[in-house]
């Protein structure tokens, strides 16, 4: 990313605001030609005749301060977010009418207003796990210019040959634009921010302690944005991985307003035993939400005072045996436009019913509605090869369509690609046949990875302040100290 200062050179100078055109004499030149468009009988000046015109015109100047603000606003919202960002250093005064938060409203609203009347994709199923060896190249595996395409794909970051290799990243969540990622072995954590490339490293946890070895999972990533779309803080949530039943949630929580990482021992209301394959924690209105055995899941607002988890109930009518024995493989249950979903795909092919889904009715009480159940007999597609594998192939969901309630991606395991469901239309249809093939492709495995329209500036937490011990005779402490880097 380009510095968004502009230089003092830049920003003084007044005949950096002019567009000048000189006349200049050329030996040998042609006159301009008058070139005749076969379908129309009207004379055509073709575009080097214009710039042959323009080069010898008469000397003119335009002093682009002249030119209104609104205007100038409607021009630069229209261009790739990448220029608009090179356009602060033209000078001061555009760099003071890009930086204002009403610019980023204005543009939020041009953009959303350009989305509802176009069915372009900005969206891709992303794979959670990176074979690289520094985190740098892991934002080289976020370039917007990979997006670009407005067909839907499944990405996956790395090749079959970079995931023979030791080091291993992962994509851990995603919220208001950032991303968190964890390098395995050891267990450090990044936020960044893949448009503007910044990045901290978050300070180890209580893992840190040679007294205590705790093992922690399933981290949970929660994001603020003010009322002029300006990020300012984030919450980092991980639970302690307990191998029995146990009335309480240990969890720890990292908070960027403090720089530091807080534990907490909650008690629940009944013994749970959290899903090991359970995957990140789904978030719906900053709420974070583990799965667990019997009862569903377990939620917990990093944000309410004073903390404490609740337990909330899975539809009573959907299948307990199957989600039990196949660790919640063949459902879905995430956030959609405001709406937290649960959806249900049946494991067997004799199944009367294919596809199920429920939607929270009332999240203070727990209360679920049921949409819809679909039979095979009801379902239809126009792809041949697909059609014939609906009456008994198997579907694995992997994500709702962050965008269109109307639809939800599954994986079709026989054909290796992934399908779109129409819930309106009963309709599957192929929606992209994968880069590489993994036959563990589930939600566990992916994330749906909304292209952010505008950079977030990755908040910096505060460095602990250093604790001064007091000295003992032939004694030596070592400083331990925190780096932000970026």
């Amino acid at each position: 990313m380009e510095d968004d200062n502009p230089t003092a050179d830049d920003a003084d100078h007044p005949q950096n605001h002019q567009i000048t055109y000189s006349r200049r004499k050329k030996h040998n030149s042609q006159s301009p030609q008058i070139i005749p468009d076969s379908t129309d009988s009207s004379p055509r000046i073709s575009q080097s005749s214009v710039l042959w015109l323009l080069f010898f015109s008469h000397t003119f100047t335009y002093d682009i301060r002249n030119l209104p603000d609104s205007l100038l606003l409607e021009i630069i919202s229209r261009l790739p977010l990448k220029s608009i960002f090179r356009f602060k250093c033209v000078c001061k005064h555009w760099l003071t009418l890009i930086s204002q938060p009403s610019f980023s409203r204005f543009y939020f609203s041009r953009i959303l207003t350009a989305n509802a009347s176009s069915s372009s994709v900005r969206f891709r199923i992303m794979y959670r796990y990176v074979y690289v060896s520094k985190f740098k190249d892991v934002l080289d595996r976020f370039r917007p210019e990979i997006y670009n395409s407005s067909k839907f794909s499944v990405l996956f970051l790395s090749s079959f040959e970079e995931q023979q290799q030791s080091d291993q990243f992962k994509v851990l969540a995603v919220s208001n634009g950032l991303v968190l990622c964890c390098l395995l072995g050891p267990l450090i954590y990044y936020v960044c921010d893949p448009v503007t490339r910044q990045w901290v490293t978050l300070p180890r946890g209580r893992d840190k302690s040679s007294n205590t070895h705790p093992i922690f999972f399933g981290e949970g990533f929660v994001s603020r944005i003010n009322e002029d779309n300006v990020l300012t803080s984030y919450t980092v949530v991980r639970v302690e991985l307990v191998n029995v039943r146990t009335n309480y949630l240990s969890l720890e929580v990292f908070s960027s307003e403090t720089g530091k990482w807080v534990d907490y021992k909650l008690p629940c209301p009944h013994p749970i035993g959290l899903m090991k394959r359970g995957g990140s924690p789904i978030s719906f209105n900053g709420i974070l939400h583990w799965f667990v055995y019997d009862y569903g899941m377990v939620a917990f607002d990093p944000h309410k005072d004073p903390k404490s988890c609740r337990l909330i109930q899975f539809p009573e009518d959907r299948e307990v045996e199957t989600d039990y024995k196949h660790e919640g493989l063949y459902r879905l249950c995430d956030e959609c436009q405001g709406k937290l979903r649960f959806f249900e795909v049946a494991h067997d092919s004799w199944s009367f019913y294919c596809f199920s889904m429920w939607v929270m009715k009332d999240y203070e009480k727990g209360e679920w509605c049921s949409e819809f159940k679909v039979s095979r007999c009801d379902l239809s597609t126009s792809d041949p090869e697909l059609n014939s594998w609906l009456r008994k192939a198997t579907f694995l969901p992997l994500c709702f369509h962050p965008f269109d309630l109307d639809i939800v991606y599954l994986r079709c395991v026989e054909l290796a690609c992934v399908v779109s469901y129409s819930i309106q239309n009963k309709r599957l249809d192929v929606a992209s046949r994968p880069i590489g093939v993994d036959d563990e492709l589930t939600w566990r495995l992916v994330v749906p990875f909304v292209i952010p329209r505008w950079p977030t500036p990755v908040p910096i937490p505060p460095v602990p302040k250093k604790v001064v011990k007091p000295k003992v005779a032939h004694r030596h402490y070592r400083s331990h100290k925190v780096y932000t880097r970026f």
